[in-house]
């Protein structure tokens, strides 16, 4: 198909300048609404068409969700150019971090071992590590305002801050020491205490892959090397770093695209700089600029009052745009008011959501359907914030949506504890942070709250638990003798046992919010090698008690938003659209709220630039774009209202200045005036949700889990509970670690010498949960016989399979499979053959497993072939889709056992296991988890204390087709997967 035809079908011809722009260096400047998804998918399928390969395409996301809705697009639009979807797998499309971090694996395959801690995980490296980096002085050299020792928890946040600032703004340890000592001192004891600890966050893997560029680091410049194509979305958003790197990446590429808006630049308090977009032109002079102005969301009311309101706001620092609506469809209303209290707001938000469900509606393609709760959104500025009389400031609007009985899904943050059910669990944990408590004490805990929250609680056995860890935490540690390894989700399981959860039938918002509690036991593991002692166990109960609740979130993977009414921060809302939104608590000094200056301990001398250009603090410009970027989220009905009288305030709110500009001819204020026209009321229709263009986005691993049991997936993935850290946990990721490092340092060259494989293997060894000897000669412990054995694998692999070494090259490839309704992200181990001219003339995919096989593996029944041959057949099909290598071959390495089995990856063995990878995603979109218990299943689960270990049939009759596993002989077994072959007793 031509191209240009088929781009210019599907584009508009604004979009279709700007995806064929033929100069190297294109600005998108897309307004709300106007298509830049599609313009990038446009970008990205005209580049392949006109011979790119896809993985010479990095294109940057603002959030992992972003990115997978943009794979989707692309997928599309690949397929309307008449061009494989399954391209999209060879290309990376997602966030600048995450490939940051495939960065520095490629680099350096040390960095494979690196944890990656987000914002609350850091948070609980901070405490974990407080003795070490010296926080005390810092909290003594900064004081409040008054004089007083800044407390515990803003300490630690403040230091946080300060380290992603130094990380962001690429200052050094010794700028900020030259400056502030104590706080430069600080900083420079976390990053190598980082480094020892093997842990690395955002900040720090974009300045790494940064200063590996800027130095021309071989690894960093090898890992560019097929980069020919840079695109990035949201671009008003980048920071500092992320502009030199995308400069830096520019510099290896031949294009670079970027799309955005200044008018949405609404994260400069983090650092994201709006100069970026702003002066594109200028750091680029022989750039194309093009203008996305066709607003194919909201009505002409809501653009032009948005774009005039934004423009008189921001004035010259902004970009001049103007767009236009594209249709104009009814029925619309947009209101603004200003009610006489909270109450009568709330009241109207509720009732008018209760009046238009069920109205009719007609979509941009002319289809009609009735309203349902997924189509409206009520967003405010802040949720989470204290109202004077104590409230939160979404209370009253919740509230008013319960009364009416009206479903929402509440993104707010800091409501767990809020829950009878985690409250609970947080309070059984508590009573054990002073001392095993006595039978009296768990009594008391058990009728006055275990038992309210968990009706099915069994009392003797939360007994036992409470004697059981309350003995273990209080042991304590004698002379010459080790630390126990204590880990909180053991508990947790131990205590969801006893209080019954598996036959108390709750539903699935309490059975997630023990999930998140589930989450935040796991990062707090993460970092701790042990909970063991009053000290330690008592640092989690003061972060369960100051921190989590404000951090978490249900982290529900599945990406299909519930049908229910959005109630949400601005921010939260962003990229995201409602038929009718309710803009609220819009009240002055609340939005626009009052501006704060900058106030990190980040000497504000080292940042003064970023200062200057508006970023750490906020002004009226930044908070006009937020109100910009709310209104923007409604299609046809838009209210914005605000109260004169706040819960608990002592004196009447003013009106907003920003409600106040907003005009147009369309805009109703009467809407308490007695004789005023009635609201809009449309012709009901049957209520029918909207169409989610959502994909699946998964893991292998989390598909092999299904696959065993959709419970244990809709446990952990779903709900999101971990499971207990195994007891070498790390130990198969530093094995794998030290043979991409050898294939790093011997690549194409004589194999290594098994000493020389050792010495690598040791150095790089690292386990987080098992701490080494302190006599490691003398008295070797459990880290000592670790890495003993990982040596030892390293070295008879390096002797047993030298071939691997001489012309041949070893590579992790990431890699993405779409697949009907998901795209399957994983990493394959290719082993490439490499010709004279450095061309591919063969490839072998190869999973290294560290688990023993035995004489005959293939016969094992703990290796599980229908998972490990799934996984080679899946990895067959990445692999054709990165460096043109067709995989003609599979296997699985058994490292213990220095063992290679062929795996059948030919094309009706590889149809097999994609046909059932696309079953499980239908089950798992369609919501079928039934349990799938078997007796040897349910001994090795994770979730075997939280699950009732029952038999139950799918919803749906369809079933798989049989597995092509090998027979150790060269040929093939067929087997189903464990959810059918394995259920039942004795099994």
């Amino acid at each position: 198909m031509d191209i240009e035809k088929a781009l210019k079908g599907w584009l508009t011809p604004e979009q279709y300048a700007a995806a064929i722009a033929p100069e190297a260096e294109v600005l998108a400047l897309a307004g709300a609404g106007s298509g830049k998804s599609r313009a990038l998918a446009g970008r990205v399928s005209h580049r392949v068409a006109s011979g790119a390969q896809p993985e010479s395409i990095v294109a940057f996301t603002f959030s992992e969700k972003a990115g997978e809705q943009i794979k989707t697009r692309v997928a599309s639009a690949l397929q309307e150019c008449g061009l494989d979807p399954l391209l999209v797998g060879g290309m990376y499309i997602g966030t600048i971090h995450a490939w940051c971090r495939r960065v520095l694996g490629d680099m350096d395959a040390r960095y494979r071992q690196f944890d990656v801690l987000d914002e609350m995980q850091f948070r609980v490296y901070l405490i974990s590590r407080y003795p070490k980096l010296g926080i005390n002085a810092l909290r003594d050299a900064h004081p409040t305002a008054k004089g007083y020792r800044r407390g515990y928890f803003e300490s630690l946040k403040q230091l946080g801050r300060a380290w992603q600032m130094m990380n962001d703004e690429l200052l050094d340890p010794a700028q900020v020491a030259a400056e502030d000592a104590e706080l430069g001192a600080a900083l420079d004891r976390l990053r190598s205490n980082m480094e020892k600890d093997h842990f690395i966050d955002f900040s720090l893997m974009q300045r790494l892959v940064v200063e590996a560029l800027e130095a021309n680091d071989p690894g960093a410049v090898r890992a560019l090397a097929a980069l020919r194509h840079v695109l990035v979305d949201e671009y008003q958003d980048v920071n500092v770093v992320q502009e030199r790197l995308i400069g830096l990446m520019h510099r290896h590429s031949e294009t670079l695209f970027v799309v955005g808006d200044d008018d949405q630049a609404i994260y400069g308090w983090r650092g994201a700089d709006v100069n970026n977009i702003l002066e594109f032109d200028k750091r680029y002079p022989n750039a194309s600029v093009h203008k996305l102005l066709t607003n194919f969301r909201s009505t002409s009311a809501i653009v032009e009052a948005a774009g005039d309101f934004v423009a008189q706001e921001v004035g010259a620092m902004r970009l001049p745009k103007a767009l236009k609506a594209h249709a104009n469809r009814g029925p619309r209303e947009f209101a603004v008011h200003q009610f006489p209290d909270r109450q009568t707001e709330a009241a109207f938000v509720a009732g008018r959501i209760e009046e238009l469900l069920g109205s009719e509606y007609e979509e941009s393609d002319g289809t009609r359907r009735g309203l349902t709760p997924a189509d409206f959104a009520i967003l405010m500025r802040s949720t989470n914030t204290e109202e004077q009389d104590g409230t939160k400031r979404h209370t009253a609007y919740i509230n008013a949506l319960d009364a009416r009985g009206i479903v929402y899904d509440l993104d707010a943050g800091g409501q767990l504890f809020d829950r009878a059910q985690p409250a609970a669990v947080r309070n059984a944990f508590e009573l054990l942070r002073e001392s095993s408590p006595d039978r009296n004490e768990a009594d008391h805990l058990f009728h006055s709250e275990l038992s309210v929250a968990f009706p099915m609680a069994d009392l003797s056995r939360v007994r036992r638990v409470f004697a059981d860890w309350g003995r273990r935490i209080h042991t304590p540690v004698a002379p010459g003798t080790s630390r126990q390894r204590l880990f909180p989700q053991k508990l947790l399981h131990d205590l969801l046992e006893a209080l019954n959860v598996a036959e108390s039938g709750f539903d699935d918002g309490v059975m997630t919010d023990l999930g998140t509690f589930s989450r935040i036991l796991q990062d707090v593991e993460m970092v701790y090698v042990s909970i063991d002692g009053k000290s330690r166990f008592g640092e989690l109960l003061n972060f369960l008690q100051n921190v989590a609740g404000d951090g978490y979130e249900a982290d529900n993977q599945m990406m299909t938003r519930p049908d229910a009414v959005s109630v949400s921060t601005v921010h939260k809302a962003k990229g995201l659209e409602f038929p009718v939104v309710f803009v609220v608590d819009v009240e002055a000094n609340r939005f626009p709220g009052r501006r704060h200056g900058y106030d990190g301990w980040m000497p504000a001398t080292l940042i003064q630039q970023a200062l200057d250009n508006g970023s750490y603090h906020s002004g009226n410009a930044d908070q006009a774009r937020l109100f910009y970027t709310a209104l923007t989220r409604a299609e046809r009905y838009l209210y914005v209202m605000g109260s004169a009288q706040l819960p608990g305030g002592k004196r009447p709110a003013r009106v907003s200045p920003f409600a106040a500009r907003l005009a147009h001819p369309e805009i109703r204020r009467d809407l308490l005036d007695p004789g005023a026209p009635p609201l809009v009321t449309p012709t009901p229709a049957f209520p029918h949700r909207r169409g989610d263009e959502s994909v699946l986005p998964t893991t292998y691993s989390q598909i092999h889990t299904f696959m065993r049991c959709p419970h244990a997936y809709k446990l952990g993935v779903v709900h999101g509970f971990s499971p207990a850290i195994p007891e070498l946990f790390g130990f198969g990721r530093a094995v794998h670690a030290a043979v991409g490092k050898l294939h790093q340092i011997y690549d194409k060259s004589s194999a290594p010498t098994p000493d020389e494989a050792r010495l690598i293997a040791e150095e790089l060894f690292h386990l987080k949960h098992v701490a080494p000897s302190s006599d490691p000669i003398n008295r070797p412990g459990a880290y000592e016989r670790a890495m003993q054995k990982s040596s030892d694998i390293v070295a008879a692999y390096t002797a047993d399979y030298a071939e691997d070494f001489e012309t041949k090259r070893q590579v992790e490839l990431p890699f993405e499979i779409p697949v009907t309704g998901a795209v399957i992200s994983g990493s394959i181990d290719l082993l490439l053959s490499i010709d004279g001219a450095d061309k591919i003339e063969d490839a072998k995919v190869i999973d290294f497993k560290t688990m023993k096989g035995g004489t005959e593996p293939v016969n094992n029944p703990d290796l599980h072939w229908e998972d490990l041959s799934l996984q080679v057949q899946l990895y067959g099909r990445g692999a054709d889709l990165v460096h043109g290598a067709n995989a003609r071959t599979g296997a699985v390495h058994l490292l213990k056992d220095s063992k290679r089995i062929d795996v059948p990856v030919d094309p009706d063995a590889v149809d097999s296991a994609v046909t059932n990878v696309e079953w499980a995603v239908s089950r798992i979109t369609d919501g079928d988890f039934p349990q799938r218990a078997s007796e040897k299943k349910c001994m090795s689960c994770d979730f075997a204390q939280i699950c009732g270990q029952r038999v139950e049939p799918f919803a749906a009759t369809i079933e798989p087709p049989a597995l092509h596993l090998p027979d150790g002989k060269g040929g093939t077994l067929f087997r189903r997967i464990a959810a059918f072959a394995q259920i039942g007793p004795g099994n």
